[in-house]
C-alpha cells in the first residue's frame, strides 16, 4: 500500500503502479484508491483518454453508489467525472476501484465542500470511554486490513505515558484494568495496517468510579427507549433515543427487508460525542443487522 497522507493506493496483485506527483496510476484490475473525508460534497477528477478504463466503480459508506467511465477522446485533463451532492456532513469513506483489465485508472484531484476536511484513511474513528469500578471500556470503529491497534493513555490530555496492543478484533470492546478510581484519563488509539502505525483516533476520556462505575443519570422519562442492535458480527449497539427516531429506524428496516430503500441507516449518536465533532452518526448496513431490541421508558 503507498499512502499520501489521507490517501491509500491498494494495489490488487503485482501491478504496473505508481504514485506520481499528485496523481494515482496503475493499469491494475482490482486496484483500489481509499480516502476519507467529511462534508456534504464530492467530485472525483481525472483524465480523459483512449487508454484508461471505462469501468470505475465508486463506493461510499460501503455502498456501491454507480461506475464511471475515463475513456474518450481528445486527451483532457482534471475531468469532473464524478459528483455526489447532499451527503450526510459527517465522515465518509470513499473507494474507487477499476474494473478494467489493462485500462489505465487516474485520479487528479478529489473536491470536496470548503467546510470539509480530509482525513487520514486508516486512522480510527468514533473512538468512545466508557467508565467502571477501576477500568475504562474503549470502542471505536473498525479499521479494514489493521494488522492490531495500540492504545495511548494518560491522565493529562494529549500527554500519554501507558501504551497497550490490541488484537485487530478488539475493536468492539476493550478493556483496560487497574487503573484508579477518582482519576480522569485520556485515551487514543491507532491501527496497524501493512505494517505501518496510523495517525491516532480522536481523543476519549473517562474517570473510573468505585461501585461500578459513575453515578448513574437520572433516568429519561416519556416517549423514549433504548434501542439495542445485534450485528452479524455478535457486536451490540445500544443507542438512546425518541421513539420516533426508533420508528423511523424500524420503518427503514421494514422497508429494506421488503426490497425497497436504501441498504444503510445513519443513527444519531447525540449527547456521544467525544472528540471536536458538531454531530456523530452510526450508520447500520441492512445486511449486517441479526436483530434488535427496544424497550421503552415508563411514561
Amino acid at each position: 500500500m503507498r499512502e499520501n497522507g489521507v490517501f491509500a493506493f491498494v494495489p490488487s496483485d503485482e501491478p504496473d503502479q505508481a504514485y506520481k506527483g499528485g496523481y494515482y496510476y496503475s493499469k491494475d484490475k482490482g486496484a483500489t484508491i481509499l480516502f476519507a473525508f467529511t462534508g456534504e460534497k464530492l467530485r472525483v477528477l481525472a483524465p480523459v483518454w483512449t487508454l484508461q478504463s471505462n469501468n470505475i466503480e465508486v463506493n461510499i459508506d460501503g455502498v456501491k453508489i454507480t461506475n464511471y467511465s475515463a475513456y474518450g477522446s481528445p486527451v483532457k485533463h482534471r475531468v469532473i467525472l464524478f459528483e455526489k451532492l447532499n451527503l450526510d456532513k459527517g465522515k465518509h469513506i470513499v473507494k474507487l476501484t477499476n474494473n478494467q483489465a489493462g485500462k489505465e485508472f487516474e485520479v487528479d484531484a478529489i473536491d470536496i465542500a470548503e467546510d470539509g476536511e480530509l482525513l487520514p484513511i486508516n486512522a480510527p474513528f468514533n473512538l468512545d470511554a466508557s467508565a467502571g469500578d477501576s477500568k475504562v471500556s474503549l470502542k471505536w470503529d473498525q479499521i479494514e486490513n489493521a494488522e492490531s491497534y495500540t492504545i495511548k493513555y494518560g491522565t493529562e490530555s494529549g500527554q500519554y505515558t501507558e501504551t497497550v496492543t490490541a488484537t485487530k478484533d478488539a475493536y468492539g470492546n476493550f478493556v483496560i484494568p487497574g487503573l484508579t478510581n477518582g482519576t480522569k484519563y485520556y485515551f487514543v488509539v491507532s491501527a496497524k495496517v501493512n505494517g505501518v502505525d496510523s495517525e491516532y483516533s480522536n481523543e476519549a476520556s473517562a474517570t473510573p468510579q468505585g461501585g461500578g462505575g459513575q453515578t448513574d443519570p437520572e433516568q429519561p422519562t416519556g416517549n423514549r427507549a433504548i434501542l439495542v442492535v445485534t450485528m452479524t458480527t455478535g457486536l451490540e449497539k445500544e443507542f438512546e433515543l425518541s421513539m420516533k427516531e426508533v420508528n423511523d429506524f424500524i420503518a427503514w428496516y421494514e422497508s429494506k427487508q421488503a426490497g425497497s430503500g436504501s441498504a444503510s441507516y445513519a443513527i444519531n449518536k447525540h449527547d456521544n460525542n467525544k472528540g471536536p465533532f458538531s454531530s456523530r452518526k452510526d450508520y447500520m448496513l441492512y445486511d449486517r443487522i441479526l436483530t434488535f431490541e427496544v424497550s421503552e421508558y415508563s411514561k
